[in-house]
This record gives structure tokens, C-alpha cells and sequence, in this order.
């Protein structure tokens, strides 16, 4: 009963507070902490407004220049420089600029490769570094293909016509107009790091934006290196039961490899198939690691099978080379 007595005064007298005024409630301040800019947003926090030494506000904060990201590559055991070149339709030379690369079969397990994108090529000196007269190679089966999207593909084949096994071979592409003018150029490696005597390895050209006048062609050694000791490291291998056939609207290659050294295992194997027409023009190429586990030992065999795009439909002809590399 006193509770209840109790309550009654108390609704009373704030019934009598009412009738003097309102009431005043202090009002309630909600802290909202300002959002923490997202490395991955994009966002940046607002501008300050804290007066400058001039008595003005401060200047805000500059938006940094986004910039792409540059593609890495981690080169594995096998890789040649030329194999990543054609994956990601990039030129060797590029590859070796924006690397800093003077010997493109120096190329080591684990390193680091920068892709170059469109904009180093287009700042991109000509050449990469002074080159020494060539070795007097042949060059042969040279022909151009418009693609679908209207780039000019050139295609041919170098040929060791030297004593010597050669490395760093290297061609140079100029098309003239009809008064001989020389309209662009290009230098292409060949796909094959180690050319001994009499060998073949194909070479591939892309001109993106051809000059519509083009009439002619030259294409002339620009490099050709003695290997010398360099040799040393490669291991002879020969090629088996070797087969063609077409492959839904592509060419397939099959066969084996061998090791032919008798004492030196191949750490790993790299084959070159190309494709000819009736003339004997290169048509198309493929170049491809084997698969040889922890290496081919001496007298060893090791299956491939390769696929690629050939024009002007089935070849008349194909070749195939292969080499191997000491560890």
C-alpha cells in the first residue's frame, strides 16, 4: 500500500511540472566514425577543410595515376624465350628489352619476366643491342596471310647453310611500296633457341596495322651467332615415327623423341613442327616442350603430340626438329 501511495506522488508531480513548462531533454550526439578508405575501393576520404597557411583550406589530396598492372611470368624448367613470346602474342625482342635479356637462351628456372604491353612496344628502341654480322644463313619459304581481323602474318623458314652450329638467329621483315619505298619493318627470332648445320626452324611475323600500298618484301639476316661453348649445353635429339593428319580445321603432329647422347640426360626437350604448301611456303608452326618427367636419359624415349593452325587448308608437307637442354 505505501508503494502504491508512493507511486500516486510521483505521477502527481510531474502532471504539475508539465504545467509549468516542457520538459527539456538533452539532445543525444551519435559519433558516426567517418569510413576508412578500401585499398581495393577506390575511394579516398573527403578533402580536409583545416585552413592553410594562407588562411585558405588545404589542397586536397592528389588522385593517384591508375596505372595496369604489370603481367608477371615465372619461367619453369623447359621454358624457352620464344615459347613465351608466341603464348602471350609478344615479340622475343620485346621480351628482352623490358627484361634486359642480351641472350634470349639464358633463361633460368624461377626467374621473373615482365609482359610487355602495346606501350613498351611503341617506346621501344629498333634494335636491342649493336649486332654483330650474321653468320650467312639461308631463308626460305616466305609467305604472307591475311588474318581475319585484317593483321598481314609472316611466315618462313631459316636454314643453317654454315659449318657451324648457330643460336640468336634473327631475321628482319621490310615492306616496300611500289616505288621501293620501305613501308615497315620488323625482326622476328627464329623458334628454334639452337640451329646446328643444315637445320631448319621456322620464324613468325605479325604486322597489326599493314600498310594497305605494300607491293614487296625483303626479308635479310640480322643476326646469327657462332654458339661456340654454349653448344655444349644442348643434347642431341632425333625424332620418331613421326605422323600428319588434319585435325578438325587444325594440323596434328604425333611422334617420339629421342635422346641420342649416349651419355648426357636432357633435362628438357623442345619440338618445332611446321606446315608447307605445294610451293614449299611455310603455312603454319607449332613449337612445344615435352613432357620428359625429371629428365630423358641416354637412349630414352618420350611421346608428343601438337596441335596448330595451318592456311590455305591440309599441308602439302611438314618437318619436325627437336633438341634438349642439359640441366
Amino acid at each position: 500500500m505505501r508503494a502504491y501511495w508512493m507511486l500516486a506522488l510521483v505521477v502527481l508531480f510531474l502532471l504539475g511540472t508539465a504545467g509549468c513548462g516542457s520538459v527539456i531533454t538533452p539532445p543525444v550526439t551519435e559519433t558516426v566514425p567517418p569510413p576508412s578508405p578500401s585499398p581495393t575501393s577506390g575511394f579516398l576520404p573527403p578533402p580536409s577543410s583545416t585552413p592553410g597557411a594562407g588562411g585558405g583550406l588545404l589542397e586536397p589530396p592528389a588522385t593517384p595515376t591508375i596505372t595496369p598492372t604489370p603481367v608477371i611470368y615465372v619461367v619453369r624448367e623447359g621454358d624457352t624465350l620464344s615459347g613465351i613470346a608466341a603464348t602471350y602474342g609478344v615479340s622475343v625482342e620485346a621480351l628482352q628489352r623490358v627484361n634486359g635479356i642480351e641472350n634470349p637462351l639464358f633463361l633460368r628456372p624461377g626467374q621473373t619476366l615482365i609482359i610487355p604491353t602495346g606501350r613498351e612496344e611503341a617506346a621501344a628502341p629498333t634494335e636491342l643491342l649493336p649486332t654483330p654480322t650474321p653468320m650467312p644463313y639461308g631463308i626460305r619459304g616466305v609467305g604472307f596471310y591475311e588474318t581475319p581481323v585484317g593483321s598481314l602474318h609472316c611466315l618462313g623458314e631459316v636454314v643453317n647453310t654454315t659449318p657451324y652450329t648457330l643460336t640468336n638467329v634473327q631475321v628482319r621483315v621490310t615492306l616496300f611500296d611500289a616505288s621501293g619505298n620501305a613501308l615497315i619493318a620488323g625482326n622476328v627470332f627464329a623458334a628454334a633457341d639452337i640451329l646446328p648445320p643444315t637445320a631448319r626452324a621456322p620464324f613468325s611475323l605479325l604486322f597489326t596495322a599493314p600498310p594497305p600500298n605494300f607491293v614487296s618484301h625483303q626479308v635479310v639476316a640480322l643476326r646469327g651467332e657462332v654458339a661456340g661453348e654454349l653448344a655444349a649445353r644442348y643434347v642431341p635429339v632425333t625424332v620418331e615415327e613421326v605422323a600428319g593428319a588434319p585435325y578438325g580445321p587444325q594440323f596434328e603432329v604425333s611422334g617420339a623423341v629421342r635422346n641420342a647422347d649416349p651419355e648426357r640426360a636432357a633435362a628438357t626437350v623442345v619440338v618445332v613442327a611446321t606446315a608447307y604448301d605445294e610451293a614449299g611456303l611455310v603455312t603454319g608452326f607449332r613449337q612445344q616442350t615435352v613432357d620428359v618427367g625429371d629428365g630423358l636419359a641416354p637412349g630414352a624415349t618420350a611421346p608428343f603430340r601438337m596441335r596448330f593452325t595451318v592456311y590455305k587448308g591440309v599441308p602439302a608437307d611438314f618437318a619436325v626438329i627437336a633438341y634438349g637442354k642439359t640441366r
